[in-house]
């Protein structure tokens, strides 16, 4: 258990150090950290059983009307239930190429609550074509599910719409547990983009690459999503015994 609460305090000093001031070192390990735990979903199934069956981790879906409505251009969806709290986006909230002057028609959609010096966003929604009312409305009415720390890792993060090598449009979903990886892995956290090597090339590589381009709160999405993941690890984490408060941790 000691190991456990070890882990949990390095996740909660990457966390705290990154959302601050997105300091890139910090935001490197906390990336690293957020794949040693997706590695712990099964040992902490045995030793903390309370905070891995918990259902207070909750994961978002856009409306199917919404996707129906999509359909046929680039999106990005990212539900973000409870919202992630940053002191750092100094009054960027959300940008990406379909928002730039003279990109065309676009959608989109951000849930923003002010507290200076905090700003709490709760979703990234971009469509690249114009939408009417009701499907305006429609991009808040996300689908949220309750659930335990292994379903939600493997749960919907983001999905996206986007041209792979100039290719048609695909569409990817990426889950909380493979953004972790792909962040760590391809983008120095675990591994040393430099050195290259045999998983450089994995099939959600370029997904992520694409995400970069666009910005939540003033951090490209992929990291904002992590700072989302290491929230709601730090929020459940009570439920290991020996752990802090949330409002310590968090």
């Amino acid at each position: 258990m000691n190991t456990i609460l070890l882990h949990l305090e390095r996740l909660r000093r990457h966390y705290q150090a990154a959302v601050k001031d997105y300091d890139q070192v910090s935001l490197l390990d906390l990336s690293h950290t957020l794949r040693l735990w997706a590695e712990l979903k099964k040992p902490l199934e045995t030793l903390a059983p309370d905070f891995s069956r918990s259902i207070h981790f909750r994961t978002g879906l856009p409306a199917k009307k919404v996707l129906r409505a999509a359909r046929g251009h680039r999106y990005v969806f990212s539900y973000m239930p409870g919202g992630v709290r940053t002191y750092a986006s100094n009054g960027h909230l959300a940008s990406g190429p379909e928002m730039d002057d003279g990109a065309g028609d676009f959608a989109a959609g951000i849930a923003v609550k002010v507290s200076p010096p905090l700003v709490e966003i709760g979703k990234f929604c971009v469509v690249g074509t114009s939408f009417d009312q009701p499907l305006i409305k429609a991009l808040n009415e996300e689908t949220v599910t309750r659930c335990g720390f292994t379903q939600w890792l493997g749960a919907e993060a983001v999905r996206l719409s986007f041209h792979r090598d100039a290719g048609p449009l695909e569409m990817v979903s990426i889950s909380r547990e493979m953004m972790i990886k792909r962040v760590a892995n391809t983008l120095d956290g675990s591994h040393p983009s430099a050195a290259g090597g045999a998983d450089v090339d994995n099939t959600f590589d370029a997904p992520v690459q694409h995400l970069l381009r666009y910005k939540m709160g003033g951090l490209p999405l992929p990291y904002f999503i992590l700072l989302k993941i290491a929230q709601d690890i730090l929020h459940v984490s009570p439920r290991i015994p020996g752990a802090p408060p949330a409002h310590d941790a968090v």
